[in-house]
């Protein structure tokens, strides 16, 4: 019997642990924002544009280096100047015995050649597209810090949103616990005789009501936990979240000139400014320096020969059809966007800072109004319910007095997440993370 009980205790402790093994982790919030830093689609894509305005930078250093060709053809040909050129080329001819330049034979001639090409003075021209890709790294940058900006905002108000829903819950599932305990005192007060079934009636009534408004809560609370799984990148298997937040500060300064946003259109603007100067280039003369060797074969004349070509190339557009005065314009248009595009988003952070603390402001009297309102709510219920029971109240009245503690209990959960989600807010308006790890507290 000893060595029974030994086994199926050794049993249930294997079972406790394989089930703690199995056990979900909770996502807090913490753990909610870094992963939707790296697993979140828009934050993905933000680092594939990084990735791709690097690419632009190396294209535009490219433009720097001198360029090594490789060529090679083969050719056939009678046409006189081509035969003499190749017979010369394939150090063929023969002196003592000139060919009949009225009647050339046919020659072949295989080309191996390479070439060296190396821009000297392209009029600044590479100079502003290497600043320009540069400074659209810095802007892709930039960018991918205001989508983390406003991913953490995201993951923080459907992290909040989760846990106002399941207050919903409970305070739904208290109402349903209460009704069900008058409903059962009705049946007896109706029984005893000292209440009318009309009101055993109602009471059951609002108790289907209490249970319809527990199943909404638990849809809220279901789509909820969708939208803060989807911001995370999840698609599949299980999900919980923890019941608790850190209580976050709302930071005290009101300026929001370190938004990223920011930051990218300064550093659009600048690659803006470089386009310009790249599009004015058209006019300026371009120098550049040539080089080349070329091996000539032919098994017609059965000769072949090396030869070489060095030089310089002096380009400068005198006409263009005004091609370059059209680039210049759509340059000088650009930036002229660039620059209205930042006074405008500057007026929308502004607003959006403002929005933000107003929000903060009102669910914070909210909070303290909808405290006192469920303390008072409450202690009207146990009133309303000890007098029902006692058959001193009404029904009616207790079930205003029930619907009120309920609605006031919804309206704390309310107001609480809508701070929690006002402060984030605020955070994200100042460009500052949700999580400050020196300032928070549970």
């Amino acid at each position: 019997m000893r060595q029974m009980r030994a086994h199926l205790g050794l049993l249930g402790m294997a079972l406790s642990l394989s089930i703690a093994t199995h056990a979900v982790e909770p996502w807090t919030l913490e753990r909610a924002l870094s992963y939707a830093m790296t697993n979140n689609p828009d934050a993905r894509l933000a680092r594939q544009r990084i990735a791709a305005a690097q690419a632009g930078v190396e294209q535009a250093n490219a433009a720097v280096w001198p360029k090594l060709q490789f060529q090679s053809s083969y050719t056939r040909t009678d046409n006189p100047m081509m035969v003499f050129g190749s017979i010369l080329a394939q150090r063929a001819y023969n002196y003592s015995s000139p060919p009949n330049f009225n009647d050339l034979p046919g020659v072949d001639d295989l080309n191996v050649k390479g070439l060296v090409t190396a821009p000297i003075y392209a009029g600044g021209a590479i100079s502003a597209g290497r600043a320009a890709a540069k400074a659209g790294t810095e802007a892709a940058k930039q960018d991918a810090l205001a989508v983390r900006n406003t991913l953490g905002f995201e993951v923080a108000r459907a992290f909040y949103t989760v846990l106002k829903t399941r207050q919903f819950i409970r305070a739904a599932q208290a109402a349903v616990n209460s009704y069900t305990n008058n409903v059962q005192i009705s049946r007896q007060r109706e029984f005893r005789g000292t209440l009318l079934r009309a009101d055993l009636l109602d009471v059951e009534v609002r108790l289907a009501q209490a249970r319809e408004d527990l199943l909404r809560a638990h849809n809220a609370y279901a789509l909820a936990q969708r939208a803060l799984r989807t911001l995370l990148g999840i698609e599949s298997g299980e999900f919980e979240v923890a019941d608790t937040a850190p209580a976050i500060a709302a930071p005290a300064s009101g300026d929001f000139s370190g938004r990223p946003e920011l930051a990218a259109l300064r550093q659009r603007q600048r690659a803006a400014e470089e386009q310009v100067r790249g599009a004015k280039s058209g006019y300026i003369p371009r120098l550049g320096a040539f080089g080349s060797v070329d091996y000539d074969r032919g098994w017609k004349m059965n000769g072949d020969g090396t030869s070489y070509t060095v030089g310089a190339l002096l380009q400068w557009d005198l006409w263009d059809g005004m091609l370059t005065r059209a680039k210049v314009r759509e340059a000088e248009a650009n930036l002229d966007q660039v620059r209205e595009s930042e006074r405008k988003l500057n007026l929308g952070l502004d607003l959006q800072l403002q929005e933000a603390q107003l929000n903060l402001n009102d669910a914070t009297e909210r909070l303290t109004v909808t405290a006192k309102a469920v303390e008072q709510a409450a202690e009207s219920e146990q009133l309303t319910r000890a007098r029902f029971g006692q058959g001193l109240a009404l029904a009616v009245q207790l079930i205003d007095s029930e619907t009120a503690l309920t609605a006031a209990r919804v309206r704390q959960a309310d107001a609480e997440a809508d701070r929690r989600i006002a402060v984030a807010a605020v955070r994200r308006a100042l460009g500052l993370p949700q999580l400050d790890f020196s300032n928070q507290s549970r």
